[in-house]
């Protein structure tokens, strides 16, 4: 639609019939009407070898073919030329066509058009150079913006890939963890399963009765029976069946709970010792069940022990049966003499019969 509107512009505008070029100019000039003598201020706006265009600053109503002259100066050369009016437009643009002038005006004439168009070839070429230089910015510019922007988006691309690896990165480890944490977890019910089945088989012995110690007779004692006969003596009153193995031994001595899967430890008191096992009254609430691993530490008559075990028994909130676990051969010596040594140490401290 555009180009439409240029080309039917160009076609009404009227057709040129000059056969000398035109040099467009700004300058300052003079315009006399011959017949009136009266100067009229004006600028040249094109020149050429044969003519001139000049706008007035007020309305020009000279006629067709009236005799001017025109005063200006181009490039510091001072021009005085005679003419004639060709054209006017009726109000403040009019066309002069010089007359004749000598071949020494025209020459100088001639050589100020040539410099006016050569430094508007110089205005052009700058004029484009200024331009193309504009426009190779502006695509320079262009193609740093988009080379900008294709860098931010592999950034955020590499950035995203990155997440994406660390994230399955982390799941797998998660995964991995999990799996382990299950595995522990089964081994140890395995082995707690295998611990408690071998405490079910596990035979129960009876203490072995004292024997009795010889009495001596005294003097005035009753004789002893003689003879195939037995002497009646009366039965002991029958006690509660005792499942344990070993003898247990009262102690009331500091002892500390390890649990191992959590890795906290609970304080209290011993109460009693046997080779297989102890129990401990603890001053806080033991917090789990049976079956569970644990070490205990104590310390009797000056002797520190520590030996691994398993929760066997739980009494009360605070009372707790352990039964020792991989006792090693010098510390189960070690425990059988500290417990002779207590047994003997009570045996001292009965008050004789």
């Amino acid at each position: 639609m555009e180009l439409e509107e240029k080309a039917e512009s160009v076609a009404a505008q009227p057709v040129e019939h000059r056969r000398r070029p035109r040099h467009a100019v700004d300058q300052e000039a003079s315009l006399l009407v011959v017949s009136r003598n009266a100067p009229v201020q004006c600028r040249v706006v094109d020149l050429s070898d044969g003519g001139c265009k000049v706008r007035t600053r007020e309305r020009f109503p000279a006629p067709i073919h009236a005799r001017v002259e025109v005063s200006f100066k181009v490039n510091g050369i001072a021009f005085r030329l005679s003419g004639v009016v060709q054209w006017t437009d009726g109000r403040n643009q009019a066309g002069l066509r010089f007359g004749a002038m000598s071949s020494r005006r025209l020459q100088e004439l001639a050589e100020v058009l040539g410099e006016v168009e050569a430094e508007r070839a110089k205005a052009v070429r700058e004029a484009a150079e200024k331009l193309a230089a504009e426009v190779l910015a502006a695509e320079v510019l262009a193609a740093e913006k988009l080379a900008a922007e294709k860098l931010a988006a592999d950034k955020l691309a590499a950035e995203r890939l990155a997440g994406q690896l660390a994230a399955a990165e982390m799941l797998d480890a998660m995964r991995r963890a999990a799996e382990r944490i299950a595995s522990e977890q089964a081994e140890d019910q395995g082995r707690q399963q295998a611990e408690a089945l071998a405490m079910a088989k596990e035979p129960v012995v009876l203490p072995k009765q004292a024997e009795q110690p010889a009495i001596a007779e005294q003097p005035g004692a009753l004789p002893r029976p003689t003879g195939g006969g037995t002497a009646s003596v009366p039965h002991a009153k029958p006690t509660k069946r005792e499942r344990r193995s070993q003898l247990r031994h009262d102690l009331d001595d500091s002892a500390q709970i390890l649990l191992i899967n959590v890795r906290s430890a609970l304080h209290g008191r011993i109460v009693n010792l046997s080779l297989g096992g102890c129990r401990i009254r603890t001053h806080e609430r033991f917090p789990v069940g049976i079956y569970t691993r644990v070490e205990t530490e104590f310390n009797v008559q000056g002797l520190p022990f520590r030996i691994g075990g398993v929760t066997q028994a739980i009494y009360d909130r605070n009372t707790v049966g352990i039964r020792f676990l991989d006792v090693s051969d010098r510390k189960r010596e070690q425990l059988q003499q500290l417990i002779e040594e207590i047994e003997e140490s009570r045996q001292e401290d009965r008050p004789d019969d």
